[in-house]
């Protein structure tokens, strides 16, 4: 099995080198800004740099990707990405969670402040991505994929992303909707401006669905999913006081209220389909940032915040309601000693009190962390750089713990770059695996936290290569690494499951290990084309035993985007496909959807829009489990959208 995967892997290396020299590489063109080594990062290193000079495997998406594609939720968005895939658990867009490199252990930040939930989600995510704010907020989202716990704590241990929201500039408001299948009514709508010192940037949104119709993978028939109506309310504020010259005072406020049925297994799922089930999501976000020398080397910030989630679940007649209050406290400074060494220092501070009365025994989890980092780096000369950083966490049930993080970033010349880096995994618990309580009864077992897990502990390694091989070409590769050890995961009580009985306990080992592939070029002045490969080898081994692959991660993710653009017009057709899913938890072990959106600007202020989903009309499944034949989450059918956006 080793030499086959590593066959696997050399072939695919041979053939990413082959295509980077040979320049016949595709993409399009605003695929290709994401690869611009001018593009300005502040994600990887926590300061603001080119990512020719950082050393990392760094992905943008922009406004202007954003606007082009007129996408409707940021994980349509970040479904494009290479190496990035967001799986949806159940009806309704609810139960969303990214995985970068085939893991969930990500850290979602807007504007660098951290949403997960210390209650924690399924698998190891610590946040629905359905609860994120609506695109037409977003200024950038910025990827960076490989290990990032030395500077961002827990959860980092495959990436981090940020999604960094808009300013008030110039006075504009924008009014967008759209309507399309299954009832589906989308309607927003942004205000922003600046007058004298202060910026503001103000968004409402809403969305509402009757139904949802999926193609049935055993009997090819379209199905309607019955009892699947859902809404959502949402709104956001920014406020931008500038003090002086160069500090900035910014008030920030998100609300999100989602309402709806959450029928989670399909009619076909051998857990039984209960279409009385709904639920509503509750998030409300605040915080006050001080940022102090905003455009210089020594900037730095203090940030105040208070995030509040409440969830209601109704399941065959049991009311479960769950939330979580959090408060934190952010400081970070930077040090520019001279004009190639720059110093990166902060503290963190955060609580949160997590309340699950059914579902924790009438227990309540506060979880405290304190922590502390500090990065240094060094460019040696024009084109060599080092970074070292650490970062030293107290947590009020797992005490303290110190992790290391060290990278190279190599520049060939302005168009070739290279990057190693290297981190330690610290992953505390989170609440829901040491205090969940459901005792099962009616046929259903019983399901059970740990408060005795220990903390997952392990080593993540990423090599890359960047090239813009010409005007036209651009292409990349990175090799990523990981192996956790005390991986933390459900698991039966007894050995052959004849109980039923799950608790949460400590795997002995988890790896990870594969590689992404990028190719884009521009092949005209109208059309582009972009494609991204990614292979994935993840296994656990529990204590003693052999080690096992991850069935419900896919080995092969494709992802391929032609676009055309010629004066009024702008049009993409997309395909994201998967190979090697295992068929124990897949219907299939492979698929492949196509998406198509098309603009037509109708004058400097209207644009008309399509959009159609899975024009194939696929049955497929990001979450795996099947039931007789049959996809216990499947996923929507083919559906479509017509929209129109005014701004003026």
């Amino acid at each position: 099995m080793k030499n086959h995967t590593n066959k696997k892997i050399v072939l695919a290396v041979c053939i990413g080198s082959s295509v980077l020299w040979e320049g016949n590489a595709v993409a399009s063109a605003d695929t290709a800004q994401a690869y611009n080594f001018d593009d300005i990062v502040v994600t990887a290193s926590r300061l603001s740099e080119k990512i020719a000079d950082t050393p990392a495997d760094v992905y943008i998406i922009t406004a202007k990707n954003i606007a082009d594609r007129h996408y409707q939720s940021v994980s349509e968005a970040l479904d494009n990405a290479p190496g990035v895939m967001v799986k949806q658990g159940g009806f309704g867009g609810s139960d969303q969670h990214v995985f970068i490199n085939g893991d969930d252990r990500v850290v979602i930040m807007v504007d660098g402040r951290r949403l997960n939930l210390d209650k924690g989600t399924s698998g190891r995510s610590g946040f629905d991505i359905s609860l994120l704010p609506a695109p037409d907020f977003i200024e950038k989202i910025e990827i960076v994929k490989g290990i990032g716990s030395s500077l961002y704590g827990s959860d980092a241990a495959a990436g981090v992303i940020n999604i960094i929201t808009k300013s008030g500039a110039a006075d504009k408001i924008t009014l967008d909707a759209n309507t399309g299948s299954w009832g589906t009514h989308n309607y927003s709508a942004s205000v922003s401006g600046k007058k004298n010192k202060t910026g503001y940037f103000v968004t409402l949104a809403k969305s509402s669905q009757d139904y949802v119709k999926y193609k049935n993978a055993k009997t090819g028939d379209n199905e309607k999913w019955p009892s699947s109506a859902n809404d959502t309310q949402s709104a956001t504020v920014k406020l931008d006081q500038e003090i002086g010259k160069d500090d900035m005072l910014t008030f920030y406020f998100s609300h999100l209220f989602k309402n709806g049925r959450k029928p989670y297994q399909s009619p076909e799922s051998m857990y039984g389909y209960a279409p009385n089930d709904w639920g509503t999501d509750l998030a409300n976000d605040v915080s006050l940032k001080y940022t102090w020398n905003k455009n210089k080397e020594n900037s730095g910030f203090l940030q105040i915040y208070k995030n509040y989630y409440a969830g209601n679940f109704v399941s065959g007649g049991v009311h479960s309601e769950y939330d979580e209050k959090k408060e934190g406290i952010d400081f970070q400074q930077n040090i520019a000693l001279n004009e190639r060494h720059q110093m990166v220092t902060g503290l963190e501070w955060r609580q949160s009190s997590v309340n699950s009365p059914a579902m924790y025994d009438g227990r309540e989890g506060n979880i405290n962390n304190k922590a502390a980092f500090l990065q240094d780096t060094w460019k040696i000369d024009n084109s060599w750089s080092i970074t070292a950083g650490a970062r030293y966490d107290k947590h009020n049930y797992f005490g303290d713990k110190t992790t290391l993080h060290a990278a190279i970033n190599k520049k060939f010349n302005a168009d070739n770059r290279a990057y190693f880096s290297w981190g330690q995994v610290f992953n505390a618990p989170q609440a829901n695996d040491m205090f969940y309580y459901s005792p099962g009864g009616y046929g259903y077992g019983s399901y059970t936290g740990n408060p005795n897990l220990k903390p997952e502990e392990g080593n993540v390694y990423t090599v890359g290569y960047d090239s813009q091989i010409n005007a036209k070409t651009g292409a990349g590769m990175s090799v990523f690494y990981s192996d956790i050890k005390n991986a933390i995961d459900w698991a039966p009580v007894d050995a052959d499951n004849t109980l039923g009985d799950w608790k949460v306990s400590n795997v002995d080992r988890l790896k990870k290990r594969g590689l992404t592939i990028y190719l884009n070029r521009k092949i005209d002045s109208n059309w582009s084309a972009d494609f991204n490969y990614t292979y994935i080898k993840s296994e656990k081994s529990e204590s003693g035993s052999a080690y096992e692959r991850d069935g419900n991660i896919p080995a092969n993710q494709y992802k391929l985007g032609l676009k055309y653009n010629k004066d009024k017009w702008d049009a993409e057709i997309y395909g994201r496909g998967a190979s090697g899913a295992a068929e124990s938890k897949y219907v299939d072990s492979k698929w492949l959807t196509i998406d198509l959106a098309a603009q037509y600007k109708l004058n400097s202020n209207v644009n008309l829009y399509a959009k159609i989903y899975n024009l194939t009309n696929a049955a497929y499944a990001e979450s795996g489990g099947i039931t007789d034949g049959s996809y216990n989450y499947p996923m929507p059918g083919r559906s479509f959208l017509l929209g129109m956006q005014y701004s003026f």
